[in-house]
C-alpha cells in the first residue's frame, strides 16, 4: 500500500514540477516573442494562464512533496512516521539534504509569487520575475535527479538526467500550454497562429533530440544491456516509456511536416487552415495523454532497482 502512495505522490510531484517549469520556458522561449505586443486575445488569455498557473503548481508541489518525503521515510524505517524518524531523514540523509535544499528554492519561489500577486493587482508579470521564477523552476525539477537513480552511478549519467529533466519540462510539459493558447487562437482565428505554432515546432524538436540523447545515457547507466531491459521488471517498464516516447515523437512529427506548413501559409480563417488547426489539436491531446503516461512510468521506475 505505502509504495502505491509513495508512486503517486512522485508522479503528482513529478508534474507539478514539469508544468511549473514549462510554462515559464513556455513563456520565454515561445509566447513572449509571439506576443510581443501583449494587445491579441490570446496574449491576455495566456497572460491570465500563466498567473493561473504560478498560484496553483507551487502548493501541489508543496505537498507532494511532503508526502514523497514522509513516505520515503516510512520506508526507511519500516514504521508508520514519527518526528524522531523524519528529523534523522532529513539531517542524515542525502535524499534529506536534497530536500532541504529544494525546500529552499520552493520557498523563495512561493515568497515571490506572493510578493509579486500583492503589488501587481492584475497587471502582467514583469520580465524579472518570469526569468527568476524560469530559474527557480530549473532548479526545483533539475534537482530531482538526486532523487532518484540518477544520483548512484557517475556525473555523467548525473548530467544527462538534469537535462533529461529539463527537456521534458520542454516537451512534453510545453504542450499544455500550448494546447491552450492554440484553442484560443483558433477560436479567434488569429494571424499570429502561423508564427506561434512555427516557434513552438522549432523548439519541441531540439528538445526531443536533446531527450533522445540523454535518454540513450540514461538508459545505458541504468540497464547496461538488452537482456536486463527485457528481463527485468525495470527494464520492461523502461522499454514501455521509450515506447510511449517514440509514439509521442511521431505524432510531433507528423505536427512538424505536415500540418505546420500548412497554417503557415494558409489564412487561419480559411477551411484548409482550421482543418489543420483542428487536427494539430487532436494530435497535441494524444501527446499530452502520452507524456501523462510516461510521468506515471516514471513514477514507477523510482521505486524499482535499476
Amino acid at each position: 500500500m505505502t509504495t502505491g502512495y509513495l508512486i503517486l505522490a512522485r508522479a503528482v510531484h513529478f508534474g507539478a514540477c514539469l508544468l511549473f517549469f514549462g510554462i515559464f520556458a513556455f513563456d520565454r522561449f515561445v509566447a513572449a516573442s509571439v506576443f510581443e505586443n501583449g494587445k491579441s486575445e490570446a496574449a491576455h488569455y495566456w497572460k491570465s494562464c500563466l498567473r493561473f498557473f504560478s498560484l496553483i503548481l507551487l502548493p501541489v508541489m508543496f505537498v507532494s512533496g511532503a508526502a514523497w518525503f514522509v513516505l520515503v521515510a516510512m520506508a526507511m524505517s519500516g514504521q508508520p512516521p514519527r518526528l524522531e524518524t523524519l528529523q534523522t531523514v532529513w539531517l542524515q540523509t542525502q535524499f534529506g539534504t536534497v530536500w532541504q535544499i529544494r525546500m529552499a528554492v520552493w520557498a523563495v519561489a512561493m515568497a515571490a509569487v506572493i510578493l509579486i500577486q500583492s503589488t501587481k493587482s492584475g497587471n502582467p508579470f514583469p520580465d524579472k520575475f518570469i526569468w527568476f521564477q524560469f530559474l527557480c523552476g530549473g532548479l526545483l525539477l533539475g534537482s530531482l535527479a538526486w532523487a532518484g537513480h540518477g544520483r548512484e552511478d557517475s556525473r555523467w549519467h548525473l548530467t544527462a538526467d538534469v537535462l533529461h529533466l529539463l527537456g521534458a519540462g520542454v516537451w512534453p510539459a510545453g504542450l499544455l500550454p500550448f494546447a491552450m493558447v492554440l484553442r484560443r487562437l483558433r477560436s479567434t482565428s488569429e494571424t499570429t497562429i502561423g508564427p506561434f505554432v512555427r516557434r513552438f515546432s522549432s523548439l519541441s524538436l531540439g528538445t526531443v533530440l536533446l531527450m533522445a540523447a540523454t535518454g540513450l545515457v540514461n538508459t545505458w547507466f541504468l540497464a547496461g544491456s538488452f537482456s536486463n531491459l527485457v528481463g527485468q521488471s525495470y527494464g520492461r517498464w523502461l522499454l514501455l516509456k521509450i515506447a510511449l516516447f517514440c509514439i509521442a515523437t511521431a505524432i510531433g512529427a507528423i505536427n512538424l511536416l505536415r500540418l505546420r506548413p500548412r497554417l503557415s501559409v494558409e489564412d487561419p480563417r480559411s477551411p484548409a487552415a482550421q482543418a489543420a488547426g483542428a487536427r494539430l489539436q487532436t494530435n497535441v491531446q494524444a501527446e499530452l495523454l502520452l507524456g501523462a503516461a510516461v510521468v506515471m512510468i516514471v513514477a514507477v521506475l523510482g521505486v524499482l532497482p535499476p
